[in-house]
């Protein structure tokens, strides 16, 4: 059982998005009940659809911002699994306010629907991007700072940390806190991946990387980061001398941006492709062109992913080009 027998009914928010479906995937066939709570605005209705009917499945079409229609939507659930976010990195810094009203405000909505319907479990879905340039060079921990965001994504991401934190202290809620590494797989809607196959489909004769050409990040498949979160929640047991925890997760390994672009070139059949290099400093403001984590805290606790960063960016490429089926068919 993915999330162990100590829960039943599962309130996931942003659950039609790329990462949240699969979690619904994995979650059904087990017998859990889940309530999707999503307003469509990332999210893709048809990545659902095939629950619909399903008797253990309910979705609720809806902004978090519904603060009345969420109340009610979210009572008697045992564990409330946030991923609703603005998922448009590349784009925040033109709409920042989609940051503070699709996180911060968004998740002080959940947590006062939690504790108003004496709710006391929470999986919140953080971001590496919250140590900024810090771990440009160097490794970061789930102890490294000051966190110091270089985009409104980041910084959204580090307020809805930080009221969580506050929640669990003075109304005795329990938060497994996970910022990611690059979570890639079937179903993409954005990334570099999704990027340079639809660049290649224009053009196969060409493509252009954003940036220096240098960048280098970590990179997991959607089902091991869904397992790292899962694996934390059934394993790693909070209290209330410890009720809130934060964890890196992510693969051990990196993969440069060049490889992605040749990995890609050679699924894709394609044959004298040229790579060209922008060769500005970034690819769009807020990037963050070398993320490393260190992912040693859950390794310790015995959890790892199964495939290298390298191996997870091959599969998840197969899988966006209809080459490899996605891991829950």
């Amino acid at each position: 059982m993915l999330l162990g027998d100590s829960v039943n009914k599962i309130f996931l928010t942003g659950g039609s998005g790329f990462i949240g479906s699969h979690v619904v995937d994995m979650l059904i066939p087990q017998g859990y009940q889940v309530t999707v709570y999503d307003n469509l605005s990332n999210g893709r209705k048809e990545f659902i659809e095939h629950h619909l009917d399903h008797p253990n499945f309910n979705f609720i079409e809806a902004d978090l911002l519904e603060v009345d229609t969420l109340e009610n939507a979210i009572k008697e659930h045992d564990l409330v699994w946030h991923l609703a976010a603005n998922t448009d990195i590349i784009n925040s810094s033109e709409y920042p306010r989609r940051d503070i009203d699709d996180g911060v405000l968004s998740t002080f909505n959940v947590l006062e629907a939690m504790r108003k319907n004496y709710m006391n479990k929470i999986i919140f879905s953080s971001t590496g991007a919250v140590y900024g340039n810090i771990c440009y060079n160097e490794e970061s921990s789930e102890t490294t700072g000051p966190l110091l965001p270089i985009s409104t994504y980041a910084a959204g991401k580090i307020s809805c940390e930080a009221f969580i934190s506050s929640y669990c202290e003075l109304y005795s809620l329990h938060a497994w806190m996970y910022r990611f590494g690059n979570v890639i797989g079937g179903r993409m809607t954005h990334g570099v991946i999704y990027d340079f196959i639809h660049r290649l489909n224009d053009n196969p004769n060409e493509l252009l990387i954003r940036g220096d050409g240098t960048q280098e990040k970590n990179y997991f498949l959607v089902e091991e980061c869904i397992n790292g979160m899962a694996y934390g929640f059934k394993n790693l047991k909070l209290n209330e001398n410890h009720p809130c925890e934060l964890y890196n997760l992510g693969s051990s390994s990196i993969t440069k941006v060049v490889k992605i672009a040749h990995i890609i070139i050679e699924e894709m059949g394609l044959e004298n492709t040229k790579i060209l290099i922008e060769g500005t400093k970034k690819a769009w403001p807020g990037d963050q062109p070398k993320v490393h984590l260190s992912v040693e805290k859950m390794t310790a606790y015995g959890w790892v992913t199964e495939r290298s960063s390298d191996e997870a960016v091959r599969t998840a490429v197969r899988r966006m080009l209809g080459k490899e089926k996605l891991f829950i068919e």
